[in-house]
């Protein structure tokens, strides 16, 4: 049995041999309804007989049938039945009035057509706040088969926003459209404008999760999008002009592509103009030379790249508008519209540890981030600092200034101490992202003379 990770994707034929399977939705949320939406490869419901939810058991053929049994939906699925206009079939749990943060846990199970569990997707009430709805999974067509993704995305407007969203008609009940239109209906010229997502940690001043970032990139992960995990630790690229990407993280490419090693240069420069005065120009250019933040490589041209690093993790993060600062080490890939900064942490540890780099990456578009194992995100308050170790720090929230801070416990510079010499310090409010493993100290590298 395979567990899939939030945004991860696999091939159905890994876990199921034929069209025929069994998908079933458990959970503990009193109320809430489990539906699915039958989509176009625009992620359309052009055709309101494909969402199939309590008050619409079947779809027209039957190719898709729900069975309701308290807090367990059990759909069965001839996938070969299915017209050529629906595409993806979209799993879903909403609730007329409770938020996701009450659901203590959801599980999804795929299963051969005699229920045999072959894989599962699991989400907790702690991934959520305010959502009233979430797309838990899909299923859709690729490469002539069928893959299963991961979503984990939550929307606050519930059902309806959904049904909006995916093009249905929001009537004041929920009901089938009189009329529906033929699945391979062309799209209408205008499409219906998407509900917000749930707020960022940057709007509500709560932090956030590694699981909202991934929810919010896997809501437009598509094909067609520029980044899709293959597995939880390979990311496939489509390269349409240029990306960036951290050097060394290619293994495999197809197409006419190009790859540049973008000058160090501009990095110093912006070391220098974020405040950090020499000692952070220097300090950069010790951490580039001892390879903690290497140098990106500009990947150009029309093809596809598989990228990844040591085995590590990867978590895609859609920025709309947001920032997030991210340790140089753990920063894989990210796309031409995403501006990026190296910032320095001005202190006299600072001076001590060669200058902490990171990199502030904003705007909009996809960026994909490392972890040595799965990460543990923190919440930080005004009352509640968190102190972190510099080398098993991925990612921390858009207004959180951290120092970098030295022991000045003797036991800890004799090696005999039970902290950490070097520790970050983060105050205010928002989120520090942490891995269960710590990076080769920088200054290990650095040559000595």
């Amino acid at each position: 049995m395979t567990l899939l990770q939030p945004g991860e994707k696999r091939s159905l034929s890994d876990f199921i041999s034929g069209p025929r399977l069994r998908v079933q939705v458990t959970h503990d949320l009193s109320q809430a309804d489990v539906s699915v939406f039958g989509l176009n490869g625009d992620r359309q419901l052009r055709d309101d007989r494909y969402f199939v939810f309590y008050n619409q058991l079947r779809s027209p053929s039957g190719e898709v049938s729900l069975q309701l049994d308290g807090a367990r939906a059990t759909f069965e699925l001839d996938l070969q039945a299915l017209p050529a206009g629906v595409e993806r079939l979209m799993f879903v749990i909403s609730h007329d009035d409770s938020p996701m943060s009450r659901l203590g846990q959801l599980r999804l199970s795929v299963q051969d057509p005699q229920g045999s569990e072959r894989a599962t997707v699991l989400l907790g009430g702690s991934q959520f706040t305010a959502e009233r709805a979430v797309m838990i999974a899909e299923l859709y067509r690729h490469g002539g088969g069928w893959r299963l993704g991961s979503v984990a995305q939550g929307f606050q407007g519930g059902l309806d926003s959904l049904l909006g969203y995916f093009g249905g008609q929001v009537a004041s009940e929920a009901t089938p459209a009189s009329t529906p239109a033929p699945a391979g209906a062309p799209p209408p010229t205008t499409s219906p404008a998407a509900p917000s997502p749930a707020a960022s940690a940057a709007q509500t001043g709560q932090g956030s999760s590694v699981a909202e970032f991934l929810r919010r990139s896997a809501e437009q992960d598509r094909p067609g999008d520029v980044f899709e995990l293959e597995s939880s630790k390979m990311l496939e690229v489509k390269v349409r002009g240029r990306v960036w990407s951290k050097l060394g993280a290619m293994v495999a490419y197809r197409g006419q592509l190009e790859f540049k090693r973008s000058s160090t240069l501009g990095d110093l420069v912006g070391g220098l103009r974020s405040g950090g005065g020499m000692g952070a120009l220097l300090g950069a250019a010790m951490r580039i030379g001892s390879g903690e933040m290497g140098p990106l490589v500009s990947i150009q041209g029309q093809g596809v790249c598989y990228l990844a690093d040591q085995g590590k993790e990867i978590a895609i993060i859609r920025l709309q508008g947001d920032t997030l600062n991210v340790n140089g080490n753990d920063l894989l890939a990210f796309e031409d519209t995403v501006t990026h900064e190296i910032t320095m942490q001005r202190s006299v540890a600072g001076m001590v540890s060669g200058g902490l780099f990171s990199v502030q990456v904003r705007g909009h578009g996809m960026v994909a981030i490392l972890s040595h194992g799965k990460p543990l995100t923190l919440r930080v308050t005004p009352n509640e600092p968190v102190f972190t170790d510099p080398n098993a720090t991925i990612a921390w929230s858009e207004h959180l200034r951290p120092d970098l801070r030295v022991s000045q416990d003797l036991r800890s510079m004799l090696g005999r101490g039970g902290g950490e010499t070097l520790q970050m310090a983060f105050q205010g409010d928002g989120f520090v992202v942490v891995q269960p493993y710590e990076e080769s100290p920088a200054m290990e590298n650095v040559p000595r003379h």
